[in-house]
């Protein structure tokens, strides 16, 4: 008799930490996917692919406009200078909204991008739209 009011104990203990523990990892994972959902990531991510398949899409001698007012409101509540925001280099477009953050974005066309923020309005803020103009690689 004993042993079977042991063993009933053992059993609830054991549901209350396998419950404690499921209800521990629910939260965390909703947690991570609400970080994800509405983080820099996405943005980041979300124009580097963008502005890499404009780049891929352009002809030698057109001009183009990305409005970037979402990503200028992230970088400066992230502490980065609007102006190093997006980076052409070689065959990728590289976006960093947050300190030490960036991501990548490969472009197979093969034209010289230009990239340039105009200048400050009045107020001496960035609008939050991005030109890039294209020429025929020398």
């Amino acid at each position: 008799m004993i042993k079977k009011r042991q063993k009933r104990g053992e059993i609830l203990v054991e549901n209350i930490i396998f419950l404690l523990l499921n209800v521990l990892f629910l939260t965390i994972l909703i947690i991570f996917l609400i970080n994800q959902g509405n983080g820099v990531s996405t943005l980041e991510d979300a124009y580097s692919k963008e502005i890499a398949l404009l780049i891929d899409s352009a002809r030698p001698g057109m001009q183009m406009t990305v409005n970037m007012q979402s990503a200028l409101g992230v970088a400066n509540k992230n502490g980065v200078p609007f102006d190093q925001v997006v980076l052409v280099k070689g065959q990728y477009v590289t976006i960093t909204l947050d300190q030490g953050k960036s991501k990548s974005y490969q472009f197979f066309n093969n034209i010289n991008v230009t990239g340039y923020y105009p200048e400050k309005d009045n107020s001496g803020k960035y609008n939050g739209f991005y030109f890039f103009t294209f020429s025929k690689k020398t």
